[in-house]
């Protein structure tokens, strides 16, 4: 055997090698992806599910709106977002307007991670579009409100970018349940109160 000819094979195997090498590591980073991917949609649901975040979600939707046509309210809400001194109102406001920085400034840091491609757009949509949405529905009249009074157009940007996401996504999907696998049978509504 030629010299030529060991050293075409050598170069042939060394190709090989890379090659082989190079998919390895192809696949090991699509695994990678995946697990960090899976870790951080459970950080996400563990954060959502929080006290604190429930809490305040359930506040935001049981108080809110009754709120929201009360001036001290929004008197409140305005000179907070002015970093004006803040008149006195009742303690239930106080807890209104935590809940309203904590449910908003939850879904600003989300909407930054998925911007930013931290968090997969279509894994997270899936999953909380319908809640995103019916979050900034909530709290468009005090983020509304907050730009006007203060002139910045920047507050919960990175949320409102996630709600147009959601609405887009929501538009574009309006079913994600998978092509030909058969539903399972549902009551009718009257029967659901005896369902259980």
């Amino acid at each position: 055997m030629s010299l030529e000819l060991v050293n075409t094979f050598g170069t042939l195997l060394t190709a090989c090698i890379i090659a082989a090498t190079a998919i390895v590591a192809i696949v090991q980073l699509r695994h990678l992806r995946a697990g960090n991917q899976i870790s951080a949609m459970l950080s996400i649901g563990e954060e959502l599910s929080a006290p604190a975040v429930a809490n305040a979600q359930a506040l935001i939707r049981g108080e809110l709106k009754d709120a929201l046509n009360d001036e001290s309210f929004l008197a409140y809400n305005d000179a907070f977002d002015q970093d004006l001194p803040l008149p006195k109102v009742p303690p239930e406001y106080e807890e209104l307007r935590r809940a309203t920085i904590v449910i908003g400034n939850a879904y600003e840091e989300l909407g930054i991670l998925v911007k930013n491609g931290i968090v997969d757009s279509h894994l997270f949509l899936d999953r909380y579009s319908w809640v995103i949405l019916g979050a900034w529905n909530r709290l468009l009249p005090v983020t509304s409100r907050a730009r006007a009074v203060t002139g910045k157009n920047a507050i919960w940007e990175n949320f409102e970018y996630l709600a147009v996401l959601s609405e887009d996504w929501m538009v574009a999907h309006p079913s994600l349940y998978p092509k030909g696998m058969r539903r399972m049978p549902m009551p009718a509504a009257a029967t659901l109160s005896t369902a259980v």
